[in-house]
């Protein structure tokens, strides 16, 4: 079995061929730990693994880099101390030592067999009150923490497991303490960004988990609904900002690829040798009659790929001037991929994002661009409702599904750019937005109050004269509007 050095391993990035060895240095001798199932990575600065050590199984956490790794076995370290001197359950520390060469180091804990993340557990939850108990079991765990004095600085799911029925602290690393209690505005903004992570809809939930919260902590004043709910948008939109800046890079989920003439990220879920095939010339699979929409801006298609069917949507190339215009920001297919995902985190439906393209001229020139997403077979918005069948039962059902959108765009500073009722389908009873590349998360309330006063109208537009306008215009005069800038 081969064994790689930390040197070798940072080459190999997210590529790494299990089973493999590693080297720990034991006094004057090499000690060998087998790596046998990868479960987490971080490209150039550690791994999380199932590995074989002195004949049992273990957690194997490895940093890269002599300071790096040094610094990070000690905070994990630290922060495992922490909670076992407050009898918080914590997998065992079983041993700790640098890499051969001393350019890493190994961190070596229990491995609970039959142990799943609380992400795991929620995922696998067949009903909604599944999914509630164990939102219910972090946050008793979260508030233990803070009665404590301690916080995980990135509180989410992956940072519980369950094992035996009983909740365990992981990632000491991210474990500070804060005297006897944490103090209450900090723990309630910790207890925000845990909220955050989770989709706009399941803000329902939040007066039920401030009470189990408070019962497992009371060191806090009873939490007020309304304070915790601004807490909880703010963390958000922090959260937002930064999973903004990863859209275009690698990532676990998706994978990025520059070249000269091309750059485009994917979902790794579609990784085939077709989709290589596909993204070196996209428009070899455009088929005529496939065709959905042929226009000078843009063009559709509908297309399939290992037995899948998608939407492309080709962005054509105008003339040199638009190449120019679009140089200094992302094309829109690029913008369609990034606002699809930051809808879909936020939990506003809309066809799945799977890849993007920019081709390129002389390495920098943008030329065309193409966008990729989930077919979905149903009849827009606008068709649906001019259908003889057309029930109010489904009205009342869309206008509600606007009513929640609308709130998410005022919350979170969204504009659409393009509301009409072309670019809407309701499918299984859900409202998906379509037709993203003009939508804009606005950074100051002036160009927002703009943005959303011309969606606003363009949405009535679509309703003019029409036997719903009244039900549509009803749900635009209940949002709380922001209140117009002095401009």
């Amino acid at each position: 079995m081969k064994t790689y050095s930390c040197a070798e391993l940072v080459r190999l990035g997210r590529q790494l061929p299990t089973p493999f060895c590693v080297e720990i240095a034991e006094e004057e001798s090499l000690e060998k730990i087998e790596i046998t199932e990868i479960l987490r990575i971080v490209p150039q600065k550690r791994f999380i693994a199932i590995a074989n050590w002195r004949g049992s199984n273990v957690i194997v956490k490895l940093f890269f880099g002599p300071l790096h790794g040094k610094r990070n076995l000690a905070k994990d370290i630290s922060g495992i101390t922490l909670l076992r001197e407050r009898n918080l359950r914590t997998p065992s520390l079983l041993h700790n030592a640098p890499t051969a060469g001393n350019h890493g180091a190994a961190l070596i804990m229990q491995y609970l067999s039959d142990g799943k993340t609380l992400t795991e557990c929620m995922q696998n939850a067949a009903t909604s009150q599944e999914r509630h108990s164990l939102l219910s079991l972090a946050t008793r765990s979260i508030a233990t923490c803070h009665r404590f004095g301690l916080r995980q600085i990135d509180v989410h799911m992956d940072n519980f497991l369950l094992s035996d029925k009983e909740v365990y602290y992981l990632d000491g690393g991210q474990i500070q303490v804060q005297g006897e209690s944490l103090e209450e505005e900090l723990a309630y903004d910790n207890f925000a960004l845990f909220l955050a992570q989770f989709k706009v809809e399941n803000d329902e939930a939040i007066g039920g988990l401030l009470h189990e919260y408070h019962l497992e902590n009371k060191t806090c004043s009873a939490p007020v609904y309304a304070d915790i709910l601004r807490r909880v948008k703010r963390a958000r939109n922090l959260r937002l900002i930064n999973y903004e800046k990863k859209l275009l890079r690698s990532t676990t989920a998706n994978r990025n690829i520059r070249t000269l003439d091309k750059f485009a990220v994917y979902d790794r879920e579609i990784h085939s040798p077709l989709l290589e095939d596909f993204i070196s010339d996209p428009n070899r699979y455009i088929v005529k009659d496939k065709l959905m929409k042929d226009g000078n801006a843009s063009t559709v298609a509908e297309l399939f790929l290992d037995g899948k069917g998608y939407v492309l949507k080709r962005y054509n190339f105008r003339s040199l001037w638009h190449s120019i215009k679009y140089q200094f920001k992302p094309s829109r297919a690029a913008r369609s991929w990034c606002n699809a995902s930051i809808l879909s985190m936020l939990g506003v439906y809309t066809p799945r994002p799977y890849l993007f393209i920019e081709e390129r001229f002389a390495g920098f020139l943008k030329h065309k661009a193409y966008f990729l997403a989930e077919k979905i077979e149903a009849v827009n918005l606008w068709e649906l409702t001019e259908k003889e069948e057309f029930s109010t039962a489904e009205l009342s059902k869309i206008t509600d599904s606007f009513r929640k959108l609308f709130n998410i765009m005022i919350d979170y500073k969204i504009s659409h750019g393009d509301m009409k009722a072309t670019n809407f389908i309701f499918y299984e009873d859900k409202l998906l937005v379509l037709d993203l590349d003009a939508m804009k998360r606005h950074g100051s309330k002036r160009s927002f109050y703009r943005a959303i006063q011309k969606d606003l109208d363009r949405f009535m537009k679509n309703w003019r004269e029409s036997p719903h306008e009244e039900e549509f215009r009803k749900v635009i005069d209940e949002l709380k509007l922001p209140a117009e800038p002095n401009f």
